[in-house]
């Protein structure tokens, strides 16, 4: 919608909202690198919606005249109709207009030099396995009376098994009732029979195979120990076998946010010496890796779950609802 031309319009318009029909913004941003000619873009989309508001509200912004020079014929902090907001799908810059997170992602990206080398975490961006571990999980919380939330997963995606048991039983007040390796056995004998069977997440062969193609050097960074990963990547062996090398977290000390894991990595491809930290571009689906990327000076790509809440991300250099959408050009690798 654009800005009510007439006063028949600027009332349907608020017509709809008190109705509870949501006025959804689209914002689409460009940057331009004119110094290296990389343009990259992006979109950010939010929603607000109202509670029901009367009929002298609709006069009293009518008479104010101000909704005519709005697009949508709203302004989300307007006094009038501030009181009525019901809430707010997404981040209100994108209601405002100027998404800020979004365009500091697509600055630094447009800054920063080519990639050259690919890092992947595995658990929720290659592999579909996250379901799995949520299900298990659940399955044994159950016995304690105790719910498995997805803030809770959020704090635990990208740590080391002992590291993520130990914050859920801090969490949810289980000290005395439950010890971290105990939970961690238990899990390991209900993820085993599901583990076997993980798919490819959405866009993953398609990249994989377009790097590899072009002879773009990339490894796994994932925080799963090698039995685990053996698991894991049981229907997709040769595909995994494009990668020029892996590293599970029982070959790194720290865990994610810690960079450790995403260093070491990058120090075993050839003439590691000769890359700059920034010309390593991670993909990453957990807050605590997309942390651990920015601590070790490298480029990072989130892809996070929709259910992750948004104040956990827009700290990356671009962020995406799958791999399926990523564009290799806007990170300086060659196109599809």
């Amino acid at each position: 919608r654009e800005k009510p031309e007439t006063t028949e319009e600027a009332i349907k318009f608020l017509d709809s909202y008190r109705s509870g029909k949501g006025a959804r913004c689209v914002n689409g941003v460009v940057v331009h690198n004119t110094k290296t000619g990389r343009r990259v873009t992006g979109c950010e989309c939010a929603t607000a919606f109202w509670k029901p508001f009367p009929d002298s509200v609709v006069e009293k912004l009518l008479a104010e005249k101000e909704i005519f020079s709005t697009a949508g014929g709203f302004m989300l902090e307007d006094p009038t109709l501030k009181p009525y907001v019901d809430r707010v799908e997404g981040s209100s810059d994108a209601i405002e207009g100027l998404p800020i997170a979004e365009v500091k992602s697509l600055l630094l990206r447009a800054s920063a030099p080519a990639a050259t080398h690919v890092l992947f975490d595995m658990d929720g961006l290659l592999l579909d396995t996250e379901s799995a571990y949520t299900v298990a999980q659940k399955e044994i919380l159950a016995r304690f009376g105790k719910e498995f939330t997805w803030d809770l997963k959020a704090k635990m995606m990208g740590r080391k098994a002992l590291d993520s048991a130990q914050i859920m039983i801090e969490e949810l007040q289980l000290q005395g009732k439950l010890e971290a390796q105990a939970f961690v056995d238990e899990r390991e004998k209900i993820l085993d029979k599901l583990f076997a069977e993980s798919a490819l997440m959405p866009g993953v062969e398609r990249l994989i195979r377009h790097l590899h193609k072009h002879h773009v050097p990339m490894a796994v960074a994932t925080s799963s120990h090698r039995r685990h990963f053996d698991l894991k990547t049981t229907l997709h062996k040769e595909l995994f076998g494009l990668m020029h090398h892996i590293v599970t977290g029982d070959m790194v000390k720290e865990s994610k946010p810690h960079p450790e894991i995403f260093l070491h990595a990058a120090s075993l491809f050839p003439n590691a010496e000769a890359i700059e930290s920034e010309q390593v571009l991670v993909f990453e689906d957990a807050p605590n890796g997309v942390e651990a990327a920015l601590a070790a000076k490298m480029q990072v790509c989130h892809v996070p779950d929709s259910n992750l809440a948004r104040d956990l991300r827009g700290n990356s250099y671009g962020e995406l609802p799958s791999l399926e959408a990523f564009k290799p050009e806007e990170w300086g690798l060659p196109p599809f």
